[in-house]
């Protein structure tokens, strides 16, 4: 494993998407099968957002979520994942960044993410994020 992915960029990447920076274009592009991961929270918040047709697709819901997500690997939350996301000295309160958060931190993988919250805790205790 080399990257975990935040929610906006598995969103993003299904499609060539301005918005994704070159270098993540690049990982994504560069990436092998088993390479890139997402928290488990991220399939909710996809849900999320396809529910509230936030993620215009032509593809039902469960197909697009099946076809943006069946070459990620899932971190399930475990204990310590709970306890990382429920304890980090980070006064945003979003419990899904948190949650995405306190995964890369356990599996020690940078974070790709736009996220300037995330960016600035990542600097502060040593997360790797990049954009």
């Amino acid at each position: 494993m080399k990257y975990l992915l935040d929610t906006h960029v598995v969103d993003w990447a299904v499609l060539p998407d301005a918005r994704l920076s070159a270098q993540v274009r690049t990982i994504l592009s560069e990436a092998q099968r088993g390479d890139l991961a997402i928290s488990d929270v991220s399939l909710t918040e996809l849900a999320r957002l396809l529910r509230s047709k936030a993620i215009d697709t032509p593809y039902l819901p469960e197909e697009w979520l099946r076809r943006a997500t069946e070459h990620l690997v899932i971190f399930p939350v475990t204990r310590d994942i709970a306890l990382r996301a429920a304890y980090l000295d980070w006064k945003h309160r979003d419990t899904c960044d948190r949650h995405i958060v306190a995964t890369a931190a356990e599996h020690k993988l940078p974070l790709l993410t736009i996220d300037e919250n995330i960016h600035h805790l990542a600097g502060v205790r040593g997360l790797k994020a990049i954009w």
